[in-house]
């Protein structure tokens, strides 16, 4: 009798031993891809990887950084092999493009549960969704461009102000340009990428007082030709370096920050690299893109999708749901320098990096790209006309009318939203 009460005292420890390895369940694994590659995005969502793998045993979030171009051609293969992590993130203009493609996954029943969508801004929301308004993930962050100036360049030049026009931008240009130590007075970023575009819209888009906002469908209007042709001139009286084609935004703000440029269009998440600035009093303003007090902005940023093929779908999203919370949203524009995409997250935080106040001001004269399921085409033909002007010498009135070639037919049958 009391072997077998051992013999089931035995059985029931292996019992109650087994219940205790199954409840200890490895957890879930998500692969997320990103391209933050600037210091303070990238270590931001390192540590927050990090943090959400403490705050719970469930779900085991690897985050990888994989550069935009590799990314961008990974969703177009993967979308054919299924070969796609299970977030992954996208420039906010794209999303439409590869939703189209299949690469995202319809997440809208699991986000309407969690009943916070009505916190988001309408214009980027909009991006994570395709035209029956389903959507395929969360708007992570926004931002805008805005001019940086060195303060004591202009004063050095005779100005106490910063540009409030696109005449008055070329004329300090001009001033603070100084060839014998290689200073130019103004640096953008004009590469023939998506960076480039973004930053060339809104030279494109208004540039006279009173004007309606010209958009991609019309870049023949007489105001894009205008604001073309200043960027042009500028370049070709050597107050822009030639080497601004190849530069990315990051090359233009470090161009500005080593005293190179007396002036720089600048983005939000420059705020948090201002300590690289070396030297001298900087001061932000809207950038002048046109006649006496008007302005035109491009807004950018970027969204996480769940991608289509994903093991744990709930998984997934139970991630989104914590990064783009209230909290963290306002913590990522500290952090980052970025504006949230939630309106109850821009009143928790004091924003301290000087000049936020100035892009918060810039995103009433900033424009969304697209978005549209065609929009690398788009861009492609905006970023093209631009180098041949640049590079080429071709006039831009020209530049722009073949731009237009490739974008009419493509806004005919899906016009813009």
């Amino acid at each position: 009798m009391k072997k077998q009460l051992t013999l089931a005292i035995a059985a029931a420890a292996a019992s109650v031993s087994f219940s205790a390895v199954a409840v200890q369940a490895e957890p879930t694994e998500i692969e997320l891809w990103h391209y933050f590659d600037a210091s303070a995005d990238a270590k931001a969502i390192v540590d927050w990887v990090e943090e959400y793998n403490t705050l719970q045993d469930d779900i085991h979030i690897t985050a990888t950084y994989v550069s935009r171009d590799e990314l961008m051609n990974q969703y177009t293969v993967g979308a054919l092999s299924g070969e796609l992590p299970d977030i992954g993130m996208v420039d906010s203009p794209d999303m439409a493009s590869y939703i189209s493609l299949g690469v995202f996954e319809d997440i809208t029943d699991e986000l309407e549960a969690w009943g916070e969508l009505g916190s988001f801004y309408e214009g980027p929301l909009s991006s994570c969704m395709d035209p029956d308004g389903r959507i395929y993930g969360l708007p992570q962050n926004s931002n805008c461009l805005a001019l940086a100036c060195n303060l004591d360049a202009l004063e050095a030049a005779g100005y106490d102000h910063m540009p409030t026009s696109l005449a008055e931008l070329q004329e300090m240009a001009a001033a603070t340009t100084d060839p014998d130590t290689q200073t130019f007075g103004f640096a953008m970023c004009c590469i023939s990428t998506e960076e480039g575009t973004f930053q060339i819209l809104p030279w494109l888009r208004g540039t006279q007082d009173g004007a309606e906002a010209v958009n991609v469908d019309n870049l023949t209007a007489d105001s894009a030709v205008k604001g073309l042709t200043a960027l042009a001139d500028m370049i070709n009286n050597g107050y822009m370096s030639k080497e601004c084609i190849n530069w990315t935004q990051a090359d233009a703000f470090n161009q500005f920050a080593a005293g190179k440029a007396a002036m720089a269009e600048v983005g939000t998440w420059h705020l948090a690299q201002t300590d690289a600035i070396d030297g001298f009093n900087y001061g932000f303003c809207l950038l002048p893109t046109g006649d006496e007090g008007t302005s035109s902005s491009t807004i950018g940023g970027e969204n996480f999708g769940v991608c289509s093929g994903a093991e744990n779908k709930e998984a997934c999203v139970a991630f989104l749901e914590w990064l783009c919370s209230q909290e963290k949203e306002g913590e990522w524009g500290v952090t980052a320098g970025k504006i949230p995409t939630r309106s109850d997250s821009t009143s928790e935080y004091d924003y301290e990096q000087e000049g936020f106040a100035v892009f918060t001001d810039e995103m009433n004269y900033a424009y969304a790209r697209g978005p549209h399921a065609e929009w690398p085409s788009i861009s492609e033909a905006i970023y093209s006309a631009t180098q041949s002007v640049f590079v080429d010498g071709v006039a831009p009135a020209d530049a722009l009318a073949k731009a237009m070639e490739t974008i009419s037919p493509i806004v005919e049958e899906t016009p813009l939203p």
